[in-house]
């Protein structure tokens, strides 16, 4: 029975203070959901681990070269810098037609079975990668991308917190009250020092007279959420 695996970068948040409104379970490795440093981009959106898929829009060559290898088990870590936080095992492929993001028509999709998703329980250990991919028909990598599977499968699933945590946020993002009350305690927060996404925040208010990164956030997850406006009403072609 054969497997291949790949290994993809996650654009994860930033780890913020303990007393932070938002209340962060420190467990969990968020994605880039505050916009961080990508502006607009549609990479806080994915991977969509609220439904168990990932698509060509990000990580394209790689997933494309997955989903056409024979193999029988198919699987996607995700890491960070240093961290193996998840995986996908890809159940069926799919196809959507769409002419956004210059994809010469359509994107190919991924649904997965159920996934295991925590933070820093299994490192890295190696040369530093880029954001690019490392997949296992690359020889020299197949027993290490295996070893990293065999770990994380031994880790605890949280995969419905992070479920639970993930809708939350996109709820207080859309909320504008919500948002109101965020901004407030942020900016009377002791724990703006050492507080990457404040700092975050305020340079982008500096850089943008008369607006926020509130109400940026606000404006985007409530009209502008790709997978949510485009991909959501974009019928599926399941692969054969």
């Amino acid at each position: 029975m054969s497997t291949e695996i790949v290994l993809f970068y996650y654009y994860s948040a930033p780890v913020l203070p303990s007393t932070c409104a938002l209340r962060l379970a420190p467990e969990v490795a968020y994605r880039n959901m505050f916009l961080a440093s990508t502006g607009d981009k549609v990479h806080f959106e994915f991977p969509m681990f609220e439904d168990h898929s990932y698509n060509t829009i990000c990580n394209r060559i790689g997933l494309r070269n997955l989903i056409q290898t024979p193999a029988t088990n198919k699987y996607i870590i995700f890491r960070t810098n240093r961290d193996i936080i998840g995986y996908y095992r890809v159940r069926r492929a799919y196809y959507q037609e769409t002419k956004m993001f210059n994809n010469n028509g359509f994107v190919w999709g991924i649904e997965s079975e159920p996934y295991l998703i925590a933070r820093g329980t299994v490192r890295y250990e190696g040369p530093p990668l880029r954001q690019g991919f490392k997949a296992s028909w690359h020889k020299e990598w197949t027993q290490r991308l295996s070893s990293f599977l065999e770990r994380i499968r031994q880790e605890d699933d949280i995969s419905s917190l992070y479920q639970a945590e993930t809708n939350r946020l996109v709820r207080i993002f859309q909320d504008w009250e919500e948002m109101a009350r965020w901004r407030q305690a942020c900016e009377h927060c002791t724990g703006q020092d050492n507080c990457s996404l404040f700092k975050e925040f305020a340079r982008y208010a500096k850089k943008h007279p008369g607006s926020d990164m509130f109400s940026a956030m606000h404006a985007v997850y409530r009209s502008n959420l790709y997978s949510r406006t485009v991909l959501v009403g974009t019928t599926k072609v399941y692969l054969k």
